[in-house]
């Protein structure tokens, strides 16, 4: 199959609609959250802060693994800072 060309003028939606190609418009996005969704997010935070203080309590950020790994995280951060 060959294809010649197009009749006719392509409308991009700019020009069909009367506005100037390449004008910027006044619109903006934006967010909603609505307010379940807040305080659900508030919810669960305050699960994770609890859960915090409940392993600050047991010592489990006392364990040599813990504080292995957070030296470990200390040293990467330290490295590569001075590269």
């Amino acid at each position: 199959m060959k294809i010649n060309g197009i009749n006719g003028k392509i409308l991009f939606p700019e020009e069909s609609s009367g506005k100037k190609p390449g004008k910027v418009s006044d619109k903006k996005d934006r967010v909603e959250i609505s307010s379940e969704a807040i305080e659900i997010y508030r919810m669960k935070r305050m699960e994770k802060i609890e859960e915090i203080k409940r392993r600050i309590q047991s010592g489990y950020y006392d364990s040599k693994e813990v504080l292995e790994k957070v030296v470990d995280e200390i040293y990467k951060q330290i490295k590569s800072e001075l590269r």
